[in-house]
C-alpha cells in the first residue's frame, strides 16, 4: 500500500520596510535510543544498538497502525543508522525486510539487502564449512530461512534465475545441516540424560554433531534455549513450504512438540543456576486453551519475547502445512510420548497450532504496561518486577519477564516484531507501544 507523505508548500512574500525576523524553528535529531531502562527506572546505554532495535519495531508497528507519527519516527532512526552505517544489514532486519511494505520502499535497504546477501551466498560458494559448521544454531537457521525467502523475493522482482538458484542450493545445504544437528531421543538420553532434549537442537554448530559448549543441560529443558529452537523450527517449516521435502517437515514437526501445550509444574525439577528456582519442563501436553509457553513462563517467567517470538514459529509450521509424522518408527525416535496418537492429525494438530499462535497474540496485549496491581507475578517471591509499570518512564512497554524487571530494546524489539509476524493485529495495543518506543528515542 503508498502511503502519500504530505509536506508543507513554503510561502513567498514580498517584504516592505523593515521587518521583524521569524521565530527560528526548533528541530531537533535523532541521536540515538536508549538500550535499556533499568528496574530503578534509570535510562540506559544511548546511541547505534538501541537505535536499530527502536526502528525495527516502529517499523513493524507501522505495518499494521499506519499512524504517519510512527513512519516519521521511523525514516528518522532510519537516516540516522544509515548516516552512521550506509551499508547497515543484518539478518534479523534483512528477514523483517523480505515481509515489510514500508521497508521494501526504502531503495537504501533493498541495496544492502542485496549486497548483504552477495556477500553470504558468497561465502557459501567458497567457504561453505563456515556457513555449516560454526557459530550458533540461530545463526545457522537464520541464514536459511533469509535464503528461502530471498529466493521467494526474486522471483517476484527480477527473475534473476542464476541468483534464485545459488539461494536455494545454499538454503537446502543448511537446512540439511539444521534438520541432521535435531537430537533423536536416543542422543538426547546418551548427550544429556535428559529426554526432555528429543526434538530439540544444539546450541552450538561446530562438529559433526553440534554442542552446548560449556554448559551443563543435563536439568534444563530446551526452554531455556526457547530463541535457539524457534528459530530451527521456523527455518525448518519454511524450508518445507519451499521444498517440499519430507525431512524438513518431519524436523519441524518434532521441533514443534515441545512448544504446544504445558501447564502443570514438576517442582522437583529447577535450575540450579540465576535466578535460583528457575522451574523447568515436567508438564504434560494439553491442547486447546493455554496458560503458558512452558512451565516456567507460567510461574514467574513471562518473558513477552520469548513467548511473541514462539507464534512466528508456530505460525510457520502452520502457514506451510507441516503435518505430524504417524510411523511408529519416527513417533519413537522424535516424539516424547506427549501429546497422545489422537492429536497427532493434521486437522487437530493445526488447530492446536492456531488456538497457541492466539495465546501468544494474548499474552503480549495482557502484559503490556501498566497491569493491575493483582497481576499474578507481581507478588511471588522470585520476581523483581518494580511495581505495575504505571509511570511514565514504563508505561506502554513491556518488562523483561524471566524475574527481571528491567526493560530491554532487545527483548521488546523481538516482542513487537515477532507478534507482528505471527499476525498480531492490536491497533490500539501497538500504537500504544509506538509511544513507549518514542521516548526511547534520544534527540540532539
Amino acid at each position: 500500500m503508498l502511503r502519500a507523505l504530505v509536506t508543507a508548500g513554503v510561502t513567498a512574500a514580498l517584504l516592505i520596510g523593515p521587518a521583524a525576523p521569524a521565530p527560528a524553528a526548533t528541530t531537533s535529531q535523532v541521536a540515538g535510543a536508549y538500550l535499556q531502562i533499568t528496574a530503578d527506572g534509570v535510562s540506559t546505554g544511548p546511541g547505534f544498538e538501541g537505535a536499530t532495535h527502536a526502528f525495527a519495531a516502529l517499523a513493524a508497528i507501522y505495518d499494521v497502525t499506519g499512524n504517519p507519527e510512527q513512519r516519521r519516527t521511523a525514516d528518522e532512526l532510519l537516516g540516522y543508522i544509515l548516516a552512521q552505517r550506509p551499508t547497515h544489514m543484518n539478518t534479523d532486519i534483512a528477514l523483517q525486510l523480505l515481509r515489510s511494505p514500508y521497508l521494501q520502499g526504502d531503495a537504501r535497504l533493498l541495496s544492502n539487502l542485496d549486497r548483504y546477501l552477495t556477500s553470504l551466498l558468497d561465502l557459501y560458494a567458497t567457504r561453505p564449512d563456515t556457513v555449516l559448521r560454526s557459530g550458533d544454531i540461530r545463526t545457522l537457521s537464520g541464514r536459511a530461512e533469509l535464503l528461502v525467502g530471498y529466493a521467494r523475493y526474486l522471483e517476484q522482482r527480477s527473475g534473476d534465475e542464476a541468483r534464485i538458484q545459488a539461494a536455494d542450493t545454499a538454503a537446502r545445504a543448511i537446512l540439511d545441516r539444521v534438520a541432521a544437528l535435531q537430537y533423536t531421543r536416543q542422543e538426547a538420553v546418551q548427550l544429556f540424560r535428559n529426554d526432555r532434549y528429543v526434538g530439540a537442537f544444539p546450541h552450538f554448530v561446530a562438529g559433526d554433531d553440534g554442542n552446548m559448549g560449556t554448559w551443563d543441560v543435563e536439568h534444563w529443558a530446551p526452554a531455556m534455549l526457547s530463541l535457539d529452537q524457534y528459530a530451527a523450527v521456523r527455518a525448518l517449516a519454511v524450508g518445507y513450504g519451499r521444498f517440499h521435502a519430507s525431512t524438513y517437515n518431519d524436523a519441524a514437526a518434532a521441533g514443534t512438540r515441545h512448544l504446544l501445550g504445558t501447564t502443570q509444574i514438576d517442582p522437583e525439577l529447577v535450575y540450579a543456576g540465576a535466578p535460583a528456582g528457575f522451574p523447568l519442563d515436567g508438564a504434560t501436553y494439553q491442547i486447546g486453551e493455554e496458560t503458558g509457553e512452558h512451565p516456567y513462563l507460567i510461574t514467574y517467567g513471562w518473558s513477552p519475547n520469548a513467548i511473541a517470538q514462539m507464534g512466528t514459529a508456530l505460525q510457520a509450521v502452520r502457514d506451510n502445512l507441516v503435518m505430524v509424522p504417524q510411523a511408529p518408527a519416527w513417533q519413537a525416535s522424535y516424539w516424547r510420548g506427549t501429546p497422545p496418537r489422537a492429536v497427532l492429525a493434521p486437522g487437530l494438530f493445526w488447530l492446536g497450532l492456531e488456538e497457541k499462535v492466539r495465546y501468544t497474540h494474548r499474552f503480549i496485549e495482557a502484559t503490556q504496561l501498566p497491569v493491575g496491581a493483582d497481576f499474578p507475578w507481581l507478588d511471588l517471591e522470585r520476581t523483581t518486577f518494580p511495581g505495575t509499570g504505571d509511570d511514565p518512564i514504563r508505561r506502554d512497554g513491556w518488562y523483561d519477564g524471566s524475574g527481571r524487571g528491567a526493560m530491554s530494546a532487545v527483548y521488546s524489539r523481538l516482542a513487537m516484531t515477532g507478534y507482528v509476524q505471527a499476525g498480531g493485529h492490536d491497533v490500539d495495543m501497538l500504537n500504544r507501544a509506538a509511544h513507549w518506543w518514542e521516548r526511547m528515542v534520544v534527540r540532539s
